[in-house]
């Protein structure tokens, strides 16, 4: 992936703690890490924020309490070791 120079502001006692942790020369490869997660959460929040209750109502959904119900169920034939 081709690098590209950015300016990032962050606050003194951070930038402490990043180069503590990332090292001598790390800076710039913890700080994408910690990007690129972000940016993966931020994404998938948004997915589950366009299709939260899509299943309402759909042949196949269980309420909350049929959910249960259904766990249970499966969760009693589960051989148990004493």
């Amino acid at each position: 992936m081709a690098l590209t120079r950015t300016n990032v502001t962050l606050p003194a006692e951070l930038l402490a703690e990043v180069d503590e942790l990332a090292g001598p020369r790390g800076r710039s490869r913890y700080v994408a890490d910690a990007v690129e997660k972000q940016v993966r959460r931020d994404r998938q929040r948004k997915v589950f924020e366009k299709t939260a209750g899509v299943m309402v109502g759909k042949p196949g959904w269980m309420n909350p309490d049929e959910a249960l119900a259904f766990a249970r169920r499966l969760r009693a034939g589960w051989d148990r070791e004493p």
